[in-house]
């Protein structure tokens, strides 16, 4: 049978990884390697060392027994769906595994799965998404294909869906957008294949109704490829771009385009795709995002960036926002030097600390009250537009004021 070739496989090869796998397949049973790391072995991608699947024909309670009885540490991580992680270390490095037992869905909603452990490699290849993630590898790199066609997929690097590709996607839709990511990671200047573009585009009202944060990690799975802009305009073409991110109006794919060459940050891509200012509580409602991540795309989107005055937008804004301001204004087309340098700025920017206290405050007389917090807030204004002056200068200030 044909084997892993030892490039781009060396978590297979890691000590750690031989470890886990000779305690799984002791006493007959069978553990190997699937998925995404299998995949990227063999197209020559290299994967990240911490991204090891594993399945296993045991059942998830005597991997956590097996694991727990040699002292590794073992978490229940999504154990109804026959999932447990392992946690190893590479020094002081962690190494997460996981580990899921073979299975097969018995009823899908387009969301959630009831699943029934099996012994059937098979089956539990069959209810996986696309040919190319079914592929798994034994400890010695021994490589099994059972859907058939995940070698030939491998080797004319195409991206094909097990089966009917309107069933796999309404066993969970947010499959439509995994397709579209794996399309343009590995393949991005192919073709879409037809029968599944049409379930794809079939799927756009119960992709809207998944939760945003799923929809989120795609996304910014999306935003993070070299070709970003390829997959966004071809989410659009498809009309998904209003059940992903809430935006019923034409996004700006020459923003974006310019942006790969600027930015590999994937929410600073996925902001240059907005519109109008108006449309980022949208995109944030629709992908969930966190309060930190509303709070960055509101200050890069929905305030201009004051050239004139960087100091203050850097000291008052932040220097993530002035950076983002400079970047958006760079990829919709601004030709100014002063832009380029607010980047550099910002990338070096250390915050200075006003140099006035309470104890200054009242050593010249001031009451304790609303007073005094109307009057630092006066004096941080004079202090960042004066050039951030001593605290000797902020002193006669405040008793000039006074």
């Amino acid at each position: 049978m044909e084997k892993l070739a030892a490039t781009y496989s060396d978590w297979l090869t890691r000590p750690q990884t031989q470890h886990l796998l000779q305690i799984l397949n002791e006493d007959g049973a069978t553990t190997r390697c699937v998925g995404g790391c299998v995949r990227d072995a063999l197209m020559g991608v290299a994967t990240a060392s911490t991204e090891v699947d594993m399945a296993t024909d045991l059942a998830p309670e005597d991997v956590m027994a097996r694991l727990k009885a040699v002292k590794i540490k073992v978490v229940p991580t999504g154990i109804k769906h026959g999932t447990v992680s392992a946690i190893l270390y590479q020094g002081d490095a962690p190494l997460v595994y996981e580990l899921t037992t073979l299975r097969v869905d018995m009823e899908t909603d387009g969301r959630h799965a009831e699943v029934a452990f099996t012994q059937d490699w098979q089956g539990d290849a069959a209810r996986r998404d696309f040919t190319i993630n079914a592929l798994y590898a034994d400890a010695d790199g021994t490589l099994h294909d059972p859907t058939g066609c995940g070698f030939d997929d491998i080797a004319a690097k195409r991206v094909r869906f097990i089966g009917d590709a309107a069933a796999r996607i309404a066993e969970d839709y947010l499959r439509a957008l995994r397709y579209f990511r794996f399309h343009f990671r590995l393949t991005p200047n192919a073709a879409l294949a037809a029968d599944a573009l049409v379930a794809c585009q079939n799927a756009a009202q119960p992709l809207a109704a998944l939760s945003g944060e799923r929809k989120q990690q795609e996304m910014l799975k999306i935003m993070a490829l070299p070709d970003a802009d390829k997959a966004a305009r071809a989410l659009d073409e498809a009309r998904l771009i209003p059940s992903v991110l809430g935006l019923e109006m034409m996004v700006d794919f020459s923003a974006l385009q310019a942006m790969l060459a600027l930015s590999d940050d994937p929410l600073l891509r996925l902001m240059s795709l907005l519109p109008t200012g108006e449309a980022a509580q949208s995109l944030a409602d629709a992908l969930r995002l966190s309060k930190k991540q509303t709070l960055r795309l509101v200050k890069a989107v929905d305030m201009p960036l004051g050239l004139t005055a960087l100091p203050a937008a850097l000291y008052f804004d932040g220097a993530q926002a002035v950076a983002d301001r400079a970047l958006l204004a760079l990829a919709t087309g601004q030709d100014d030097a002063r832009l380029h340098d607010a980047v550099r700025l910002a990338a070096d920017y250390q915050k200075p600390k006003f140099p006035l206290s309470g104890a200054m405050m009242q050593k010249a007389g001031m009451p304790n009250g609303p007073e005094m917090g109307a009057m630092a807030d006066a004096l941080e204004q004079w202090w960042v537009a004066a050039g951030f002056p001593d605290s000797a200068a902020v002193e006669a200030e405040l008793k000039k004021r006074l």
